[in-house]
C-alpha cells in the first residue's frame, strides 16, 4: 500500500509540514515588530497631525449632526442648565493623561489652536440669556459651574450684563471658531432695538497668549468686537494687547454709529505708534518687534473694517479724500513694516554669504530669512500701490479681501518722492537677500525719482553698494552657481527649513 502513494520531493514536505513554516528560534525583525511604538518616540511633526485630528473642535465634528441643546432652570442658584444631544467636541481626552510630556503638549494643542472663549450672562431675565446662547448659532460646551469657574487655560473672557444685574444666568466655554456668529448676534439685536446696547455693558479680557504674536491675538479675539456699537459701557484689560489698543477699542464700541473718520483716527494712531517704536523709545533705543506689532495690528484692523463696513466706508457719500487716506495708510504701514523687519537684521549686511554660511546659528539665520523675506513681500505690497499696478499680485487688498470690497485707488495719490523711497526701501531688502541686481534696477529707479532732495547719497551708496554686488558674482554667474531669484529662493528655503525638522 505504501509503494503506491506517489513520492514526495523535498519541496512539497517543506510545504506541507506546519513546522517548517515556524522557524525555531524568532528572527530579529519578528522581535522588532512585537515592539510597540509609543506617542513620544514620534517625531514632533507627526505628533502635532495626530493631535490636530483628535483635538482640533472643528475636524471632530467633520461629518456629524447638529447639535441641538435642551435646557432647564436651577432655582438654586439661578443658571440655566444645559444639556446637548450629542458631545459638541468629541475630542480624545485620553490625551491630556498618557504622560507629562504628551499631557503638556495636549494641552497646549487644546487650547491654543481652538482659542476657548468663557461667556458668561447676567440677567434678570433667564430667557434672554437662553435665547442668546440657543439662536446665536455658537456651540458651546454645557460644563458644569465649578468647572468653568476654575478653568484658567482659555484664551479669552467675555461678560454681558444687562441693566447692570448681578444675576449670572448662563456660563459657557466655545471655540473662538463662533466668535462672528455671537458678534452678528448682537450686532442684529442693536439694529433691531435701537435701545438694546444702551443697556448692556460688555467687559471683555484675554487670559492667555500661547506665544502668538499680540497683534494675532487681538485680532483674532477682539477687533471683531469693534462692529458693535452704542453699548453703555465697554471695559477691555490691557492684558495681552498693545499699549492704548484697549483703550481705543471701547472708545469704538461706545460710539452710536460707526464713523469712518473716527475709525481712520483710531487705526491711525496705531500706525504713529509703529512709527514711533521704530525710531525710539523711553530708553533711547528702537522696538522693532513692537513697531512690528503695532503694524500688524493696523493692517488687521483696515482688513476687518471693510469686511464689516464695507457699505458704510464705500457709502455715496464719502469723499475722494477717505480713499486717499484709506490708502495712503495702508501703504505707509506696509513700507514701514518692511523697513522695520530689515533694520532688525542690518548686522547682517556686513556678512555677504550669510545665507549660506552654516557657522552661523541655524536659528539666527532662518529669523533673519523669514523676516527678510516678510520684509520683500510688504514693501512689494506698498510698491503696488504707489504705483497703482493693475497685477493683483501684490496687492494687498486683493490678497485679503473680496474684489468687490477693495477700495479704489490712484496714481496721482502718491508722490514721486513716496515711489522713490518705496523702491529705495525694496533694494535694500534685495541687497541684505544677496539679490544685487534686483537691488541695483530698485536702487536705479528710486534715484531717477529722488531728484535733488535730501538723502540721494544714500541712495547712491546703496546703488554702488549693489553694483559691487553684482562684479563680485560675476564668476557665479557665469558657473551657474548665482542666478537672479537664488537669493530669494534660498531664503525661502531656509525660513521653512524649521518646519521640515
Amino acid at each position: 500500500m505504501a509503494s503506491t502513494l506517489p513520492k514526495r520531493d523535498s519541496m512539497e514536505a517543506s510545504v506541507e509540514t506546519p513546522l517548517s513554516t515556524k522557524p525555531s528560534s524568532p528572527r530579529l525583525d519578528a522581535a522588532q515588530s512585537k515592539k510597540k511604538i509609543s506617542l513620544t518616540a514620534l517625531p514632533p511633526l507627526v505628533r502635532n497631525t495626530i493631535y490636530k485630528y483628535a483635538l482640533d473642535t472643528e475636524l471632530v465634528n467633520t461629518g456629524l449632526p447638529n447639535v441641538s441643546y435642551t435646557h432647564s432652570l436651577d432655582n438654586a442658584t439661578g443658571l440655566l442648565k444645559f444639556k446637548a444631544s450629542r458631545p459638541p467636541f468629541p475630542v480624545e481626552t485620553g490625551l491630556f493623561y498618557v504622560n507629562k510630556l504628551i499631557s503638556k503638549e495636549a494641552l497646549h494643542f487644546f487650547y491654543s489652536s481652538n482659542l476657548f472663549a468663557r461667556f458668561s450672562i447676567a440677567t434678570s431675565d433667564a430667557r434672554h440669556a437662553k435665547t442668546m446662547l440657543v439662536d446665536s448659532g455658537i456651540l458651546f460646551a454645557p460644563c458644569t459651574p465649578s468647572a468653568l469657574d476654575a478653568s484658567t487655560l482659555h484664551a479669552l473672557d467675555i461678560s454681558l450684563v444687562e441693566k447692570e444685574s448681578t444675576k449670572k444666568r448662563a456660563s459657557v466655554m466655545f471655540p473662538a471658531q463662533y466668535l462672528p456668529r455671537l458678534i452678528n448676534f448682537l450686532r442684529e439685536a442693536g439694529q433691531v432695538t435701537k435701545s438694546w446696547g444702551a443697556t448692556r455693558a460688555l467687559h471683555l479680557s484675554i487670559l492667555n497668549a500661547y506665544d502668538f504674536p499680540i497683534s494675532r491675538l487681538q485680532g483674532d479675539l477682539l477687533e471683531g468686537f469693534r462692529v458693535l456699537k452704542t453699548f453703555s459701557s465697554v471695559t477691555v484689560s490691557p492684558h495681552h494687547t498693545l499699549p492704548h489698543y484697549a483703550a481705543g477699542l471701547s472708545t469704538s464700541m461706545t460710539t452710536k454709529s460707526f464713523e469712518i473718520q473716527q475709525w481712520l483716527s483710531t487705526v491711525t494712531e496705531l500706525a504713529d505708534l509703529s512709527d514711533a517704536a521704530r525710531v525710539t523709545t523711553e530708553n533711547g533705543a528702537a522696538n522693532y518687534t513692537l513697531s512690528v506689532e503695532y503694524a500688524q495690528s493696523v493692517i488687521i484692523a483696515l482688513t476687518y473694517g471693510f469686511l464689516t463696513s464695507a457699505e458704510q466706508i464705500h457709502g455715496p457719500e464719502h469723499a475722494e479724500d477717505t480713499f486717499k487716506a484709506i490708502q495712503r495708510l495702508r501703504w505707509r504701514v506696509e513700507l514701514g513694516l518692511g523697513i522695520t523687519l530689515s533694520l532688525m537684521h542690518k548686522e547682517l549686511d556686513t556678512h555677504k554669504d550669510w545665507l549660506r554660511d552654516t557657522s552661523l546659528p541655524a536659528e539666527k539665520r532662518r529669523e533673519a530669512a523669514k523676516d527678510l523675506m516678510l520684509a520683500e513681500s510688504s514693501i512689494s505690497k506698498a510698491l503696488s500701490l504707489a504705483t497703482d499696478s493693475p497685477s493683483p499680485a501684490s496687492n494687498p487688498w486683493y490678497l485679503s479681501l473680496p474684489v468687490e470690497l477693495i477700495p479704489p485707488n490712484k496714481p496721482n495719490w502718491f508722490s514721486e518722492q513716496d515711489r522713490a523711497q518705496t523702491w529705495y526701501a525694496l533694494g535694500v531688502v534685495h541687497t541684505s537677500l544677496g539679490e544685487y541686481l534686483f537691488a541695483a534696477g530698485a536702487f536705479e529707479r528710486a534715484l531717477s525719482m529722488w531728484g535733488s532732495r535730501e538723502g540721494m547719497e544714500k541712495v547712491e551708496a546703496a546703488f554702488e553698494k549693489a553694483r559691487m554686488g553684482i562684479e563680485s558674482d560675476r564668476e557665479g554667474m557665469f558657473k551657474g552657481r548665482v542666478q537672479p531669484g537664488s537669493g530669494l529662493r534660498g531664503a525661502a528655503k531656509i525660513a521653512a527649513s524649521k518646519l521640515e525638522e
